[in-house]
């Protein structure tokens, strides 16, 4: 069969009643999934498994791949209205969504963001049918050497996008990286840092990592806030101006089309490119947006551009996945090992043998993601207006239900309660990085890429030992890590010397290095991160070879950047290298802005030194030409006007305390009991009202244990 005969016969399956019936079903499922935060696709993919056997390959991919693109778009609606990504693939779209929801835009922006997601949907459905032949033999030019450098130039470019300098970027990427070596060695089967505790014996969940650094950190500074999601009064959104927003959306898309196309393509190469993933895809093509935009500053404040470049990128990277996946059997990320799990119950051999005989199923895969980006969009908008009344919620009635469903996602998505504490400890921990301003997203791009690193790495020694740096690709992925390390260095001292802090030498701006004492938590927390690099160290010293390879390698790498940190903490000149500015703003949300306090109410006059920090120093790597950054964003001391660190403690201890009593008591009681306390005595509801959402929090969990997942939780120790 010749190839425009094999698209035909894969795009003639829209004609089949029965699999159009099932697609939308799949694309329903993926939107009820994406706006649960805690969630995660990848359990529903999971649990659409067993119904793939003895079904039809073509009505068995529908399912599966509609409810898998239908993710992306969910997602990014929580993340537009509530600042909180459904997916941690729509984290990207925080920034100028959110930001657009502030303003009292929310139609707007999901109307640009339906627009981009299916252009992207599109766009990389057109390039895979254009390119299959030549991307099987692109991806045959990367080798173990390439793979390695190429990982961690992803992580010090991402983890500029949302730090205070240089170095806390690094850190917070190698961070991840650590994180990502916990639990049995793919190379040797050893047992790494699991303290003897099974539950830590498949490592750190992704999903319940995600979770904690996105979720329920952001639920911790919400409490502490105490004001409703947006901090306005109410956003009222009707059905008329959402699909009013549609024809924005489209015109807005078509104002800056070549930065979709340029996102989509991003996204494609990243889908290519085995190891990637959806969330480095979609930060990459954020910053390459601020990177050649003629207005960088504005990015993080809400502009259409900020939302079109990770929602073009989201769905294309799908697209590219699929031929890595389908052409050699290497999946892109967790949703393409599930496909590669679907593939065998379906009968299906990924490789030549499939690109021969069944390449018209290749071509209906790529059909499925295209319509089902454009089908996510129209029904993900059809549910705004409902979804919108979320951001008039009181922030501190907000929390518990995220809290609670993101307990029971965690847990769904593990089987294992170690990793739902887990996930709190990872909030506790997203949250004093979002203090000390250190890239949230970074560690999540490690962490989802430490094992591609390390395998790579064992790889490299293994195979080419020093003589990878004869190899041209290698070299030149080398030398981009080192200038982008400069870049950001250089950058800082110039946004320094803009500012009139710490510069050096002369000139009109010149003054004397900045003396100031770093505060003691910022010291300590410097502290931590060598002591704790160290001991990390240590430990992996006493794996066998390779499986301490990982650990000993990046390990000695985090443990000398931290004691660069360190000395920075105490030697000034160092510190536009190690610190930044001691009068600049810190970032403390994931997208820059803190909850619950309008614009208005953090307008740059009224801002300290707010001649240029927060996007251009956050993203110095991926914008060279930041003049003035976002000077809306709240500084580090708005945290303490908003909420104080001891209401961001308390929340944590309220996190702690669900958890003990799920151990005690199971999910069935702890749940609903936990909230009928927390709005009878905290909030001072009256109490047919806490029996009220008592209720509520048990018929989700109901919905979810026994009708979505099937999972059986655990019922306590008493």
């Amino acid at each position: 069969m010749s190839y425009f005969q094999s698209l035909l016969s894969g795009i003639s399956h829209f004609g089949s009643p029965t699999t159009m019936v099932i697609m939308i079903l799949g694309t329903l499922l993926g939107v009820f999934v994406g706006v649960v935060p805690g969630l995660g696709g990848i359990v529903l993919l999971v649990v659409l498994l067993p119904f793939l056997y003895n079904v039809n390959p073509v009505i068995g991919l529908a399912l599966l791949l509609a409810s898998h693109s239908a993710i992306y778009y969910a997602g990014s609606t929580t993340a537009i209205l509530i600042n909180t990504p459904g997916a941690p693939e729509s984290a990207a779209t925080c920034f100028d969504g959110y930001a657009m929801t502030q303003k009292g835009q929310v139609g707007r922006a999901l109307g640009i963001s339906a627009a981009a997601t299916s252009y992207g949907g599109i766009f990389g459905a057109v390039a895979i049918l254009v390119a299959i032949p030549v991307m099987v033999k692109l991806v045959n030019i990367f080798h173990p050497p390439e793979y390695f450098f190429l990982t961690i130039l992803a992580v010090v470019l991402i983890g500029q996008l949302q730090s205070g300098s240089p170095t806390k970027g690094i850190l917070s990427g190698l961070f991840g990286f650590l994180l990502s070596f916990g639990g049995a060695a793919a190379s040797t089967g050893t047992l790494r840092y699991t303290f003897g505790q099974l539950g830590l014996y498949n490592g750190i969940n992704i999903a319940a990592a995600a979770i904690g650094l996105f979720a329920i950190s952001q639920m911790f500074v919400l409490y502490a806030a105490n004001k409703n999601v947006t901090g306005r009064a109410r956003i009222n959104l009707s059905r008329k101006e959402v699909w009013g927003s549609v024809g924005g959306g489209v015109k807005e898309l078509l104002e800056h089309k070549w930065l979709a196309t340029k996102s989509a393509f991003i996204g494609v190469m990243c889908g290519v490119i085995p190891g990637i993933g959806s969330t480095a895809a979609n930060f990459l093509s954020y910053g390459y947006a601020m990177r050649s935009s003629k207005h960088p500053e504005k990015y993080g404040t809400g502009i259409p551009e900020g939302i079109i470049a990770p929602e073009g990128s989201s769905i294309s990277k799908e697209a590219g996945s699929l031929i890595p996946t389908v052409a050699l059997g290497v999946p892109n990320g967790p949703a393409m090992a599930i496909l590669l799990a679907a593939f065998s119950i379906l009968g299906l051999q990924p490789g030549p043998t499939m690109l021969h005989q069944h390449l018209p199923l290749v071509f209906w895969m790529v059909a499925v993601i295209a319509f089902s980006s454009i089908l996510a969009s129209v029904l993900g908008l059809g549910l705004a207006p409902l979804l919108a009344q979320i951001t008039v919620i009181p922030g501190r009635v907000l929390v518990p239900f995220v809290l609670v469903l993101a307990s029971i996602g965690a847990y769904a998505s593990t089987t294992e309660l170690l990793q739902v504490v887990v996930m709190i400890t990872m909030g506790a921990v997203g949250l004093a990085m979002r203090r000390h301003n250190y890239s949230l997203p970074a560690v999540i791009v490690g962490l989802v890429l430490g094992a591609t690193a390390e395998n790579n790495l064992i790889l490299t020694i293994k195979i080419f030992q020093w003589s990878f740096f004869e190899r041209p690709i290698t070299d030149v992925l080398i030398l981009a890590i080192f200038a982008v390390i400069f870049l950001g260095i250089r950058k800082n001292r110039q946004m320094r010397k803009e500012s009139g802090v710490g510069a050096e030498g002369a000139g009109a701006k010149a003054v004397k290095v900045d003396t100031t004492p770093l505060p003691l938590g910022e010291v300590i927390f410097d502290v931590v991160w060598v002591v704790g690099a160290a001991i990390y160290v240590i430990i992996g010293m006493t794996y066998p070879t390779p499986a301490s390879t990982g650990p000993v390698y990046l390990g000695s790498a985090a443990l000398i950047v931290g004691l660069l940190q360190l000395i920075g903490a105490f030697v000034p000149k160092w510190r536009r290298v190690t610190h930044g500015s001691q009068k600049q703003h810190h970032m403390v949300t994931l997208v820059g802005k803190e909850i619950g306090e309008p614009p208005s109410a953090v307008s740059a006059p009224s801002l300290p030194g707010s001649a240029g920090y927060h996007g251009a120093q956050a993203a110095a790597i991926l914008v060279d030409t930041v003049e003035e950054a976002e000077e809306s964003l709240p500084s580090q001391d708005a945290v303490g006007e908003a909420g104080s660190a001891k209401r961001q403690a308390f929340a944590v201890l309220l996190a702690v305390a669900l958890i003990g009593l799920i151990y005690l008591f199971g999910y069935m009681i702890a749940t609903p009991v936990w909230t009928f306390a927390y709005f009878l005595f905290l909030r001072k509801w009256k109490i047919h009202m806490s029996v009220l959402a008592a209720a509520t929090v048990l018929a989700a969990f109901y919905l979810i244990s026994r009708l979505l997942t099937g999972v059986i939780f655990p019922t306590g120790i008493l």
